[in-house]
């Protein structure tokens, strides 16, 4: 009987999916937000759980690419406008850690912020 157990519980694992594409509102559909200190966390709706993974998300002004571990942010953040304009962001533990690049729509970098666990500690701008 302990082996089904652990089996089932390997199972809901593996239901899980490790990417997830879609649009704003089925993201909505997904997906809940629950708030954790500075960060939040992203929760399946399907498992309940905190999600694992990649999420790749559009909507009519934009599109957004975002790794979670654990539900947190972690890793590069993308979100690209549809004028071509985009950021790139570097989270860690759910918290702006690293490099945020604002580029033109011509792929120009116009503005670097040196995130160090959500505080600004740099700013550079292009001329």
């Amino acid at each position: 009987m302990m082996c089904s157990c652990g089996e089932d519980t390997n199972e809901e694992k593996q239901e899980i999916p490790k990417e997830w594409k879609g649009d704003e509102m089925e993201f909505k559909k997904s997906f809940s937000i629950r708030p954790e200190g500075n960060a939040s966390i992203l929760i399946s709706a399907k498992s309940t759980l905190p999600f694992d993974g990649k999420i790749e998300r559009n909507n009519t002004i934009s599109s957004t690419s975002q790794n979670f571990s654990r539900g947190k942010l972690n890793g590069v953040s993308i979100k690209k406008s549809k004028d071509g304009s985009w950021v790139k962001a570097h989270y860690k533990n759910g918290i702006l850690n690293g490099e945020m690049i604002f580029y033109s729509k011509k792929g120009q970098v116009r503005t670097i912020l040196n995130y160090e666990n959500g505080i600004i500690k740099k700013r550079k701008k292009s001329d």
